[in-house]
């Protein structure tokens, strides 16, 4: 197994890294997988010590599969998330 140290490596995890927060630069909210619930971002240590974004209940995504959560533009539901940030529910 290689190094996480080894160049190459952690070249191909920032650049990964890179594209999902690049994915989430627009202020959308986050989805996780086909959930019908929509997640505050946060930023969250992922491998090699890079930030991706996560949802800030910090929900468990199995596997830390940086395909898992997409991007929603849909307001935020997840209550968990709405409690952290002390936001309202949409619609209330």
């Amino acid at each position: 197994m290689e190094d996480v140290s080894t160049p190459g490596l952690h070249e191909a995890l920032a650049t990964i890294a890179a594209a999902a927060r690049a994915a989430y630069a627009d202020g959308s909210n986050l989805r996780v997988r086909s959930s019908g619930i929509v997640h505050v971002v946060a930023m969250t240590r992922w491998f090699a010590d890079e930030r991706m974004p996560g949802p800030a209940c910090m929900v468990g995504v199995s596997g830390w599969d940086p395909a898992a959560a997409h991007p929603d533009r849909g307001a935020v539901t997840c209550r968990r998330c709405l409690k952290l940030t002390h936001a309202e529910p949409a619609g209330v």
